[in-house]
């Protein structure tokens, strides 16, 4: 035996919650105000058809707990998104004092300049093969 238990629920959800279980359970219903009892159905069965009843009734907002007493449909309030409001600091520029560096602007490119120890390494040399 399953209990649901619908307090957060609105009386016409509750009926037309009511009206979709008697439709699609085989078993018995017994209702005591937001409180309904259902029998020869397995609680995994009773929690998939509340998550269908919710999917299909575009009820989002709502959620299923499941207790060791009953499962309870709940509304999950959403947490109110305050906007912050923050006076951001001036960025400093990157050279405080003096002309912008050219390499910057795209001007002068600088090269690396790579310096061996020893010998360069050695590069392959591909040849064609002569028939």
């Amino acid at each position: 035996m399953s209990k649901v238990v619908a307090d957060d629920l609105e009386n016409n959800q509750f009926s037309s919650l009511v009206q979709f279980l008697i439709s699609t359970s085989s078993g018995p219903l017994v209702q005591h105000g937001k409180v309904i009892s259902i029998t020869d159905i397995t609680r995994k069965k009773v929690k998939f058809l509340l998550h269908k009843f919710l999917h299909v009734n575009h009820l989002s907002e709502y959620r299923i707990l499941d207790t060791t007493a009953a499962l309870e449909i709940v509304r999950i309030k959403p947490k109110p998104q305050t906007k912050r409001v923050e006076k951001h600091k001036r960025l400093k520029h990157p050279v405080p004092y003096g002309p912008p560096i050219p390499y910057l602007s795209g001007v002068v490119k600088p090269r690396l300049a790579i310096e061996w120890q020893g010998k360069a390494p050695y590069e392959k040399r591909r040849f064609k093969k002569r028939y």
